[in-house]
């Protein structure tokens, strides 16, 4: 059964793959170049949230995106919240 809402690094890599304007397919080349082999079976389980990505699936499906593998995991930095002040940035 498929997760509801996948969380973490599924709904990021899904994201920057469709940002790139990228088929599974051509993701699937991409991280093949990587040194990791995956299916585009393999791709829509990870951003479907039915299956977890290894770290090194997680790592070659960053750079085959040419983004740093921590903002995969964690996501861009969100700006500091101001005291006092909801939702005002620093």
């Amino acid at each position: 059964m498929p997760a509801t809402e996948p969380l973490g690094p599924m709904v990021r890599i899904k994201d920057l793959r469709l940002a790139h304007g990228l088929s599974q397919a051509q993701l699937v080349e991409r991280i093949g170049e990587q040194g990791v082999a995956i299916t585009e079976a393999g791709i829509s389980n990870v951003e479907n949230g039915n299956k977890k990505a290894s770290d090194r699936l997680l790592t070659a499906w960053a750079k085959a995106l040419g983004v740093e593998p921590l903002n995969v995991w964690h996501g861009p930095l969100r700006p500091a919240v101001v005291p006092g002040k909801p939702g005002r940035a620093a």
